[in-house]
């Protein structure tokens, strides 16, 4: 369970809530047909240097083609193309913002887990890198926890009420979780 942003291409060229949401279901569906990619325009490489020189900490992840390529019983080729993007992780011990990168999107993640000045530490480093983003892309933002979308050079994210309220109850989710009775066809 993770708070997650998306950065996305507004044909409009202005953000708009219902035109990101729009983005992100066309993509997810995409992906779940298993659709490959197009080939790289230049765009994701430029979007991870920038990244990468905001915060040098960054670290892109290596993926193990040959071992996706077993587990989904694919070929290792097929396996390169449907994972073309650029997954960048901070070092342990530093905020947990992970970032995913293709040419048309940025996919942001936070683990649920920070609270107080921690909270108040995290967003200031995620405007930081929605700002590169839209800078060297011009790819504007989508928070669908709050569904706002925005232009990540005139907003910055403070307010992580939302973020902070989902914390909170966590402990409680948890809970409820546990205590679901076991679906009817579940025998054991």
């Amino acid at each position: 369970m993770s708070y997650d942003l998306y950065c996305y291409r507004a044909a409009s060229g202005v953000p708009d809530a219902g035109e990101a949401q729009a983005f992100i279901e066309a993509t997810n569906d995409a992906e779940e047909a298993g659709e490959l990619k197009a080939t790289s325009s230049g765009a994701k490489e430029r979007i991870v240097s920038a990244l990468i020189q905001y915060n040098p900490r960054l670290e892109p992840f290596t993926f193990d083609y040959a071992k996706i390529a077993e587990f989904q019983k694919i070929s290792e080729e097929e396996a390169r193309a449907r994972n073309q993007h650029v997954e960048l992780n901070p070092p342990d011990g530093d905020l947990v913002i992970q970032l995913t990168v293709d040419d048309d999107r940025v996919f942001i993640s936070i683990p649920y887990w920070y609270k107080g000045s921690q909270a108040d530490d995290v967003f200031p480093q995620l405007s930081g890198y929605l700002r590169v983003i839209a800078e060297t892309s011009g790819l504007l933002a989508y928070d669908p926890q709050t569904g706002v979308a925005f232009d990540p050079r005139q907003t910055n994210l403070s307010d992580h009420t939302c973020y902070d309220k989902v914390v909170a109850d966590l402990p409680k989710l948890a809970t409820q979780t546990k205590s679901l009775p076991k679906p009817w066809w579940k025998f054991w």
